[in-house]
Protein backbone atom coordinates (compact mmCIF):
# COMPACT_ATOMS: atom_id res chain seq x y z
CA UNK A 1 0.00 0.00 0.00
CA UNK A 2 1.37 3.39 -0.98
CA UNK A 3 1.75 5.97 1.73
CA UNK A 4 0.42 9.46 0.99
CA UNK A 5 3.22 12.00 0.80
CA UNK A 6 3.39 15.72 0.08
CA UNK A 7 5.27 17.37 -2.78
CA UNK A 8 8.25 18.40 -0.58
CA UNK A 9 8.75 14.82 0.64
CA UNK A 10 8.40 13.58 -2.94
CA UNK A 11 11.15 15.96 -4.08
CA UNK A 12 13.43 14.85 -1.24
CA UNK A 13 12.94 11.17 -2.07
CA UNK A 14 13.38 11.85 -5.79
CA UNK A 15 16.76 13.52 -5.14
CA UNK A 16 17.82 10.69 -2.83
CA UNK A 17 16.93 7.78 -5.14
CA UNK A 18 17.17 9.27 -8.66
CA UNK A 19 20.86 8.47 -9.15
CA UNK A 20 21.28 5.73 -6.53
CA UNK A 21 18.33 3.34 -6.59
CA UNK A 22 19.57 0.74 -4.12
CA UNK A 23 17.06 0.38 -1.30
CA UNK A 24 13.98 1.76 -3.06
CA UNK A 25 12.19 -1.47 -2.17
CA UNK A 26 12.73 -0.73 1.54
CA UNK A 27 11.13 2.74 1.42
CA UNK A 28 7.30 2.47 1.43
CA UNK A 29 6.91 6.12 0.38
CA UNK A 30 8.67 5.39 -2.93
CA UNK A 31 5.53 3.62 -4.13
CA UNK A 32 4.20 7.18 -4.60
CA UNK A 33 7.17 8.83 -6.37
CA UNK A 34 8.02 8.76 -10.09
CA UNK A 35 11.77 8.59 -10.72
CA UNK A 36 11.30 9.99 -14.24
CA UNK A 37 9.34 13.22 -13.72
CA UNK A 38 9.30 13.61 -9.89
CA UNK A 39 5.49 13.39 -9.74
CA UNK A 40 3.72 12.08 -6.64
CA UNK A 41 0.62 11.16 -8.66
CA UNK A 42 1.13 7.39 -8.87
CA UNK A 43 -1.65 4.81 -9.19
CA UNK A 44 -2.09 1.08 -9.62
CA UNK A 45 -2.03 0.20 -13.30
CA UNK A 46 -5.39 -1.29 -14.35
CA UNK A 47 -5.26 -4.88 -15.61
CA UNK A 48 -1.56 -5.23 -14.70
CA UNK A 49 -1.06 -7.09 -11.44
CA UNK A 50 1.74 -5.62 -9.34
CA UNK A 51 2.35 -2.60 -11.58
CA UNK A 52 2.03 1.05 -10.72
CA UNK A 53 2.21 3.99 -13.12
CA UNK A 54 2.78 7.72 -13.08
CA UNK A 55 -0.39 9.62 -13.97
CA UNK A 56 1.80 12.51 -15.18
CA UNK A 57 4.32 10.88 -17.58
CA UNK A 58 3.00 7.32 -17.91
CA UNK A 59 6.14 5.57 -16.58
CA UNK A 60 5.16 2.14 -15.23
CA UNK A 61 7.04 -0.01 -12.74
CA UNK A 62 6.58 -3.19 -10.74
CA UNK A 63 6.01 -2.84 -7.00
CA UNK A 64 4.40 -5.66 -5.06
CA UNK A 65 4.89 -8.07 -2.16
CA UNK A 66 6.97 -11.17 -2.86
CA UNK A 67 4.68 -14.22 -3.11
CA UNK A 68 7.22 -16.30 -1.17
CA UNK A 69 8.52 -14.14 1.68
CA UNK A 70 6.28 -11.03 1.70
CA UNK A 71 9.10 -8.49 1.25
CA UNK A 72 8.55 -5.56 -1.08
CA UNK A 73 9.77 -6.00 -4.66
CA UNK A 74 10.35 -2.84 -6.72
CA UNK A 75 11.42 -3.03 -10.36
CA UNK A 76 13.36 0.22 -10.06
CA UNK A 77 15.67 -1.27 -7.42
CA UNK A 78 18.77 -2.97 -8.89
CA UNK A 79 18.48 -5.66 -6.20
CA UNK A 80 15.22 -6.79 -7.87
CA UNK A 81 16.33 -7.71 -11.43
CA UNK A 82 13.91 -9.10 -14.02
CA UNK A 83 13.42 -12.85 -14.38
CA UNK A 84 14.41 -13.86 -17.91
CA UNK A 85 11.54 -16.36 -18.06
CA UNK A 86 8.47 -14.55 -16.74
CA UNK A 87 9.54 -10.88 -16.69
CA UNK A 88 8.50 -10.40 -13.06
CA UNK A 89 11.13 -9.14 -10.64
CA UNK A 90 13.28 -11.41 -8.53
CA UNK A 91 13.01 -10.75 -4.80
CA UNK A 92 16.09 -10.59 -2.60
CA UNK A 93 14.99 -14.04 -1.30
CA UNK A 94 15.46 -15.43 -4.84
CA UNK A 95 11.78 -15.95 -5.74
CA UNK A 96 10.06 -14.37 -8.73
CA UNK A 97 6.71 -16.12 -8.67
CA UNK A 98 6.97 -17.97 -11.98
CA UNK A 99 6.62 -21.77 -12.14
CA UNK A 100 10.23 -22.17 -13.35
CA UNK A 101 12.39 -19.68 -11.43
CA UNK A 102 15.37 -18.15 -13.22
CA UNK A 103 18.42 -20.06 -11.98
CA UNK A 104 20.81 -18.00 -14.11
CA UNK A 105 20.24 -14.66 -12.43
CA UNK A 106 22.71 -14.07 -9.57
CA UNK A 107 21.25 -12.74 -6.34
Amino acid sequence: MALPIDRAEGKRLFRKYRSQRDGIRNCPEMASVCLICESIHIADKPDADGMRYCCNCGFAFYRYSCPSCGRTVDGRDPQNPACSRCGRRICSCGACGCPKPDKETPL
